[in-house]
């Protein structure tokens, strides 16, 4: 009997799809557009179901989320990530989680502010002499230090070029590994996979010195909890385990805020209203003083930057599930083995949940980020068991730079142009002008 699949783009050429697929959110909305809300296509023998409305999307990720496990992208991240938080599954996942939630709740998030305000004025003060600068390696630098500060008690600023160069050698390894066909690459890859193997060793070796540091002086930050931390069978974890931990904590905790803040600066350099808006919350909030912690609750509009950033250019911007056996989504099999994406440059850039959802409009989050038109329709952070663990550290330390920088300096740039790989990171580097705030 022949399967039923749901509608969908056919013939895709190999050699085209091979090469390129998938990285180009436009193609997932276009296919979403023409083929509804549940779309299926193959690339070679893999199948993929494409899903584009919240109540899928809830009962992919949340109803019937025992059926399925991460996708294809970072199950190819084991052999960097290991078993940390991203890449665990089931009962080890569950055990990671509740180990690392205390280490963000709100009096810790307050303590990391502190750092994070600390970085945030030092990065103001390197751009004050600077007339242009390379924004995202500048941004990416600064949040690397402050992971490196909340989450390792370490100072990282002489290691931030070796950091930065080995974590986007390991992204351009995983989007290699994202395509269709990756395994039949691998051995087509031996350049990016060389630099690859270097790059995970130069961030094992880090992890390995940051474990020894921790044993040495215990604090209270996240490798400290985890070496104290004790399993159901009042065993210590593995070293292993912390250090696929500190990797993955390295990986999740800078590069998402860097590419928000790049995108918001580019949003609002091409949007005078929007521009005028934050100006004046900053302006009547702050009155020229630096922001505190305790100022965010007061700075809703520099959050909704942040929101909109993400709505149109989420940092991560499509998420995999591989269905583990036989289950049902909207009406159609799935069989066990196959792919369920959810791309959200498509979700987010839907009419019938955004107006004018391809314009830059902060204001649509005037009540507050957490108020979405229809649950499920905004996803930056992911949806679910899964759903960041961070994703409070993250808005707080993107407020905060936001704030800071804003303050200060307008930023001007050309239009950027997304370039989707594991990330929706800008294509090039871009560089951007400063103009001081009369």
């Amino acid at each position: 009997m022949q399967t039923i699949y749901p509608p969908g783009p056919r013939g895709l050429l190999p050699g085209r799809a091979l090469l390129s697929f998938p990285r180009e959110p436009e193609a997932f909305r276009r296919v979403s557009r023409r083929y509804g809300d549940l779309a299926s296509f193959a690339v070679g023998k893999q199948r993929f179901f494409l899903v584009n409305h919240p109540d899928l999307v809830r009962e992919a990720f949340v109803t019937k989320h025992e059926s399925f496990v991460k996708g294809w992208g970072p199950q190819s991240g084991n052999t960097v990530l290991g078993r940390g938080l991203i890449t665990s599954e089931r009962a080890l996942h569950r055990q990671q989680r509740r180990l690392l939630l205390p280490g963000f709740h709100r009096q810790r998030l307050e303590e990391y502010g502190e750092a994070v305000l600390r970085h945030a004025r030092g990065l103001r003060d390197r751009w004050a002499a600077a007339g242009e600068v390379d924004i995202l390696a500048e941004v990416r630098s600064t949040t690397i230090r402050i992971i490196g500060e909340t989450m390792f008690s370490r100072d990282v600023t002489a290691e931030v070029p070796a950091l930065g160069a080995a974590s986007q050698a390991i992204f351009r390894r995983f989007a290699g590994r994202m395509r269709a066909y990756a395994a039949s690459l691998r051995r087509l890859q031996v350049k990016s996979n060389e630099a690859g193997a270097r790059a995970r060793a130069g961030l094992y070796d880090f992890a390995v010195n940051v474990i020894a540091e921790r044993k040495a002086a215990p604090g209270t930050d996240i490798v400290s909890m985890l070496l104290a931390a004790r399993d159901e069978a009042g065993e210590p974890l593995p070293d292993i385990q912390v250090r696929d931990e500190i990797v993955t904590f390295y990986f999740a905790g800078h590069e998402t805020v860097s590419l928000a803040l790049v995108w918001a600066w580019s949003l609002l350099a091409h949007t005078p209203r929007a521009q005028a808006l934050l100006d004046a919350e900053l302006d009547a909030v702050l009155g020229g003083r630096d922001p505190s912690y305790d100022d965010l609750k007061r700075l809703p509009f520099t959050q909704a930057v942040i929101a909109e950033s993400m709505r149109l250019y989420p940092p991560q911007w499509m998420i995999g599930r591989r269905a583990i056996e036989p289950v049902e989504l909207g009406g159609y099999r799935i069989a066990e083995g196959e792919t369920v994406l959810l791309c959200l440059s498509s979700l987010h850039r839907d009419a019938r949940w955004f107006a004018e959802p391809d314009q830059f409009r902060p204001e649509r989050w005037a009540a507050g980020i957490e108020k979405t038109p229809q649950p499920f329709t905004y996803l930056p952070f992911g949806a679910g068991v899964r759903r960041c663990i961070g994703e409070g550290f993250a808005w707080m330390e993107a407020t905060l730079l936001l704030a800071t920088i804003a303050s200060r300096f307008h930023v001007r740039s050309e239009t950027l142009e997304p370039a989707a790989m594991l990330m929706l990171a800008p294509k090039g580097n871009p560089r951007m002008q400063l103009e001081r705030r009369g």
